[in-house]
């Protein structure tokens, strides 16, 4: 089913990528990469992709908004070993629901070989923190989410 969901979404074009190596923490006792680990490098793509684009953990603690990340679907394609170097890369969907409360991240975990190893789509919410309630994602921050607009050529 996940597979489905995944062939469904509309990918915008490859925003953000980072390098990272496989540590001992991430592995089990046969050295393979456990899922938990995927969900540890995902958010640790979206914070470092908040962070290039000015919005620091102190930032947002300061403007009382934050994120979360909700309904993981992990998809293994292949296995990713202790001390294998990997990529991975944040796409941003262009669907959201229509209170456009919540985007749709795909997260894409590269071997060395550049094959896919494995695929994670997450959906993204942000929240106000002093009602905690959630909210429609920041205008100041949507800029980054946005789908960039395509200008044609005039004739």
């Amino acid at each position: 089913m996940a597979n489905c969901f995944y062939k469904s979404i509309k990918k915008l074009n490859n925003m953000f990528t980072r390098n990272f190596r496989v540590k001992g923490d991430d592995v089990n006792d046969f050295m393979v990469m456990e899922n938990a680990a995927f969900l540890k490098y995902s958010s640790k793509i979206v914070e470092v992709f908040l962070l290039d684009n000015g919005f620091s953990k102190l930032k947002l603690n300061s403007l009382k908004i934050g994120w979360q990340k909700s309904n993981d679907r992990l998809i293994n394609q292949k296995r990713l070993m202790f001390t294998e170097s990997f990529s991975v890369q944040l796409n941003i969907s262009t669907t959201t629901n229509f209170e456009e409360r919540k985007t749709i991240l795909i997260v894409d975990f590269y071997n060395s070989r550049s094959e896919l190893s494995a695929t994670l789509i997450t959906e993204l919410c942000w929240f106000d923190y002093t009602t905690w309630e959630t909210i429609s994602v920041p205008k100041k921050i949507a800029q980054f989410f946005a789908q960039p607009k395509e200008f044609r050529k005039a004739v």
